[in-house]
């Protein structure tokens, strides 16, 4: 009888820890691995919630010529470019998405074990790939990828990631967060100090916003 309240505190931790998985670690310790070899010939895309399953991708020549597309005519400042890099990365997420079925409707559902349904720590890793192989194609004359930022906290829950960009001249980092969006559509920028003010319960299980 004695064990009893062990078994209570060992399976309180397990559900915790499960809950807590969601958006947790932050996405930065997913980035060593991605470093390396990131190009439109050959990088890895996340999905299926923490990044539990990896697939390599390649894009064909037109396709990426597409991605370049997006920046002609070349911005005239900073804030037209994010408006670029912001198409830009929901035209290589819908790339992507024709060829993993990411293209699916994200739901909000806290533990989900679907391959095609990507979570905050997925949808950052793989920002941050398409991010790096737009800058070392040139693409980006007024930002730098930045490293993943992170929210969030045990007492509310609101735990979350998202890719940055970093204006040069500046240094003023913005926020892409594509779980903000349906797959396919352009994800909001907005000042760090914005998107690390806002606060969604990690339980709460709804639509994405549009």
């Amino acid at each position: 009888m004695k064990a009893r309240p062990r078994k209570r505190a060992l399976a309180a931790a397990i559900f915790c820890t499960s809950i807590l998985a969601a958006c947790t670690p932050t996405a930065s310790q997913f980035m060593p691995r991605y470093a390396e070899g990131t190009s439109p010939r050959g990088f890895i895309v996340c999905h299926g919630y923490g990044c539990r399953l990896e697939s390599n991708i390649a894009l064909s020549s037109e396709e990426w010529l597409a991605v370049r597309a997006r920046f002609a005519p070349a911005a005239s400042d900073a804030a037209t470019e994010r408006a670029q890099i912001a198409a830009a990365v929901a035209l290589v997420e819908g790339q992507v998405g024709l060829r993993i079925g990411t293209s699916a409707h994200q739901r909000r559902d806290l533990l989900n074990r679907d391959d095609t349904q990507m979570d905050c720590i997925d949808q950052t890793s793989n920002s941050w790939a398409y991010l790096t192989m737009m800058e070392e194609d040139g693409l980006l004359r007024y930002h730098r990828v930045g490293e993943p930022a992170y929210r969030g906290g045990l007492l509310t829950f609101d735990l979350s990631n998202t890719a940055v960009i970093i204006e040069a001249a500046s240094g003023k980092r913005f926020a892409i967060d594509a779980t903000m969006v349906d797959a396919g559509k352009p994800p909001p920028v907005e000042p760090i100090e914005q998107w690390m003010a806002e606060t969604e319960p990690v339980w709460s299980v709804q639509p994405y916003r549009e």
